[in-house]
């Protein structure tokens, strides 16, 4: 019996990816992966004053630099009227932000839209939770990689929590 060339392909193909997943080149790979997102993408615990520079375009409230509120706990979300799990949590984000508004700082920063949309769905909802534009670049451990995406952040600085998705915020303890 002659073995077709195919099969002998498809032999070495799934020998080697069993290679790969059970050999030491494994953990090689997996370095080297995590070491670039975290690269990107790393968890942040502390704010740095860098990260603190960021410029604000307010949409229903005055132009800002987010070194403003350093020294202060802030709400920082990333959202978006396109994202649906975003608007499903503003109604909850709006009474939280009734209830803290002087005890927290809200910064709640947009992200791939167009001022106008925003505008428009702030006004249509009578949100008044300060919406802003950042206009300058923001670190990369401090961006959202998933919507919506909020900041717990203490007045030193300390990242407490970082949520990914919604929450019910009727029960921040902060």
């Amino acid at each position: 019996m002659k073995i077709k060339p195919i099969y002998i392909v498809n032999f070495l193909f799934i020998i080697i990816v069993i290679a790969l997943l059970f050999s030491p080149l494994r953990k090689v790979l997996e370095k080297m992966q995590s070491t670039n997102a975290q690269s990107q993408f790393s968890t942040i615990d502390k704010l740095s004053d860098q990260q603190y520079s960021i410029d604000l375009k307010g949409v229903n409230t005055q132009d800002v630099n987010f070194k403003e509120f350093k020294g202060k706990k802030i709400f920082l979300n990333y959202w978006g009227t396109w994202c649906p799990v975003c608007v499903e949590e503003m109604p909850e984000i709006q009474k939280l932000y009734e209830k803290k508004k002087n005890e927290i700082q809200f910064v709640l920063i947009y992200m791939k839209d167009d001022r106008a949309s925003v505008e428009q769905y702030l006004r249509k909802n009578n949100y008044s939770f300060p919406v802003y534009e950042a206009v300058s670049p923001i670190d990369a451990a401090l961006l959202a990689r998933a919507f919506p995406t909020t900041f717990l952040i203490d007045e030193k600085g300390n990242v407490k929590e970082k949520i990914e998705g919604a929450r019910d915020w009727a029960q921040l303890n902060f």
